[in-house]
Parts: C-alpha cells; sequence; structure tokens
C-alpha cells in the first residue's frame, strides 16, 4: 500500500472494528486521504451469517476499502499494548462499542487522552454515553423512532414502514462522526486539547430534521405525516408509480417548475390545476396516478429530460449504476466484480482515491502495526 493521498494526507486515526457507522466512517475517512489502522478481532469481526458467499465477502465489504487491518488479541496484555502504542501516535480514534466496553479493556478516553492530550476519541453509538437508554441494545429503526425521525415516513395516517439503515446509521451516525472528528482534530491542532467526541444516532437523527422543525415554527408543515408540501401532500411533490411496475419521483415545487411539468402534461389550461384549493388536491393526484400510470417510467424520464419539470424516475441500485448520467461522472466504480460507490466529496486540488480495495483491505496485515514507526 503506497503512502495516502487526498485532503486528509497526514490525519492518522485507530479504528475499532464494529458494524454500521463506524466502518463507513472510515471509509470516508481514508478514502479522502486519512491514514487509518483498522484494528479486528482474531478471525474477523462480526460473526456472519453462514449462508453467506464467503468467497465473495472479502471483496464485498466495501465499507474496509482504503486502509489496512491488523487483527489483534485485546484480551492479551501484548494486544492491548500494541493497540494503546498506535493511539499513542494517533489523531483520533474511533469506536462503536456500548459504553464501558473500551474502558474495560483499558483503552479508554481517560487513558487515551492522559497519554496523548490532543487525541480526538470518537465514540458511535445508538443511545449516546450517557442516559437511562445508553447500554440498552436497539438498531438504527430503535433510534430514529426513538428521535421523532421515523414518524415523519408516515402516509395517510398509516405507521411508516421499516426502513434500510440509511437515515440512522449512515447518516446521523456516520456523517456526525466524520463531522466530529474532523473537527476535534482541527480544535487541537489549533492549539486546543483533545477531547470526547459523543456522535450518537439519537442526537444525529433528531438534528437531521431541523428544517422541518423550522418550518413547522412557521405554520408550513403542520400536517399529519404525508399531508405536508415536502412529505408528498401536494400532487407536485410526491411518487407515482408507473406503467410495468416503475415510478417515477415529482419534485415541482416552486411555480416557474411548476409550470414547465403542467406544460409537458398537457394540463397547462386545466381548470383543476389553475389554484391551490386544498378540496380538489385529492382530484389533482388522482389525475396525475392516471397519467404517470398510462406509460413506463423511461417514457416520463424521457419527457422530462434536460427540462426544469423536477420529474425523474426512480432508479434501482442497478439502474442507476447503468444511468448514463450517473456513469459519465463515474459516481460508482467496480473493483474486484463489485459495483461500489466512488470516492465523496471530490476536491479539485487535492482529490481522494480508493487507497486499497476491499479484499485487499480485508487480509491480515500484521506489518501495519509498524507503519507509524
Amino acid at each position: 500500500m503506497s503512502d495516502p493521498t487526498g485532503p486528509l494526507t497526514g490525519v492518522r486515526i485507530v479504528e475499532m472494528t464494529g458494524i454500521g457507522p463506524v466502518p463507513y466512517a472510515a471509509m470516508l475517512l481514508a478514502d479522502m486521504g486519512a491514514d487509518i489502522i483498522r484494528i479486528d478481532r482474531p478471525g474477523g469481526y462480526p460473526a456472519l451469517d453462514p449462508d453467506l458467499d464467503f468467497s465473495a465477502m472479502d471483496a464485498a465489504s466495501v465499507f474496509y476499502r482504503s486502509r489496512p487491518v491488523v487483527q489483534v488479541d485485546l484480551k492479551s496484555d501484548a494486544g492491548r499494548a500494541a493497540v494503546r502504542g498506535l493511539i499513542d501516535k494517533a489523531d483520533a480514534v474511533i469506536e462503536g462499542y456500548r459504553p464501558g466496553a473500551m474502558e474495560a479493556l483499558g483503552l479508554g478516553p481517560q487513558d487515551c487522552l492522559t497519554r496523548n492530550p490532543k487525541l480526538a476519541f470518537v465514540r458511535v453509538t445508538g443511545w449516546g454515553q450517557d442516559g437511562p437508554m445508553a447500554r440498552q441494545a436497539g438498531h438504527d429503526l430503535n433510534y430514529i423512532a426513538k428521535s421523532g425521525a421515523l414518524s415523519l415516513f408516515g402516509r395517510d395516517g398509516k405507521p411508516p414502514v421499516g426502513l434500510p439503515p440509511l437515515v440512522g446509521d449512515m447518516a446521523s451516525g456516520a456523517l456526525m462522526a466524520v463531522i466530529g472528528l474532523l473537527s476535534a482534530v482541527l480544535c487541537a491542532r489549533a492549539g486546543g486539547r483533545g477531547q470526547v467526541v459523543d456522535a450518537n444516532i439519537v442526537d444525529g437523527s433528531a438534528s437531521l430534521y431541523t428544517l422541518l422543525t423550522a418550518l413547522s415554527a412557521m405554520g408550513a408543515h403542520n400536517a399529519g405525516a404525508g399531508g405536508n408540501v415536502l412529505d408528498g401532500g401536494r400532487y407536485y411533490y410526491r411518487t407515482y408509480a408507473c406503467a410495468e411496475g416503475g415510478a417515477v419521483a415529482v419534485g415541482a415545487i416552486e411555480p416557474a417548475f411548476r409550470r414547465i411539468l403542467l406544460e409537458r402534461l398537457n394540463l397547462a389550461d386545466d381548470p383543476l390545476f389553475q389554484n391551490d384549493d386544498p378540496k380538489d388536491e385529492a382530484a389533482r393526484v388522482a389525475r396525475f396516478s392516471q397519467i404517470f400510470a398510462s406509460q413506463p417510467k423511461e417514457h416520463w424520464d424521457q419527457l422530462f429530460d434536460g427540462t426544469d419539470g423536477c420529474v425523474t424516475a426512480i432508479l434501482t441500485p442497478d439502474e442507476a449504476r447503468r444511468d448514463p448520467g450517473l456513469a459519465a461522472r463515474e459516481t460508482f466504480v467496480q473493483i474486484d466484480e463489485v459495483w461500489q460507490s466512488n470516492v465523496t466529496p471530490r476536491f479539485s486540488e487535492t482529490p481522494g482515491s480508493i487507497q486499497r480495495t476491499a479484499r485487499e483491505a480485508s487480509r491480515d496485515d500484521p506489518g501495519a502495526l509498524s507503519r507509524w514507526d
């Protein structure tokens, strides 16, 4: 592995292997050039479903790309000493264990900050480091349910369905951890002290709906879930089923965009769409539903291509990677026969890169322990 390149070159991070938010946060940081050493348990973590295709697992573990891994027995004095030595030379540690787990290993923030006063000790959990639920088990859905975020995905008086772990684990956990880690490192480099960063999913997901909180205070988002402008309550901002099983997203909020939407659908002169009377909203939705159901999503994608009508086909991940526009930008790349997202965000002067493939990054690399010597 060559030295990392990118805007975070020179930032050293010790990652304690986990699932969900921590490896994703570390992947983003490593893609941007942070020099990360991932510490895993002997035999790897976690114990995965025996029905998985283990022959493809190394290549498919894209979370682990761009940094080396070392399997260390943290139950041994030698293993703990090795990790402690790395932390002494690091700018940050990122871990996602239950509160108290790192302390039990002698690797908690008090021990580490005593030895390395500039250290950013980033802790990613569901419930946070304190409070009555801190050590209680949970998953993405539980955390965003408690924060209030999940309720915002209801529709027509029905409870929200289960969501993939994107709002909680990936956004509220991982991205807040990245922001917290970089903020703490910048603070320490500017003359401040090291500190503990509590990046938890409940706090993060509560922050994510700040816009809706502000709109509600202004009286613009006070209907039940699914009844507001920004959550599908208007004909011009919602999804519609199409012929042949597809669907489209319509997002023409602004009047200028809505005019284009109506013109393309030959509805510009239709009396039903000449006003915004709420009593006619169900009829407008019904008319749009009928129209979009008459053709496959590809038809509508082509009809609105290059316009500001704000209509796009809803693509599956497989369809997204084949989309010509995304392909032109190389939003997705194929490595070891596995399609995955490319490095993001993009930098003009110090571009990041995938420093090591997932397959390479899944192989135990004991030499990484001496990488910072």
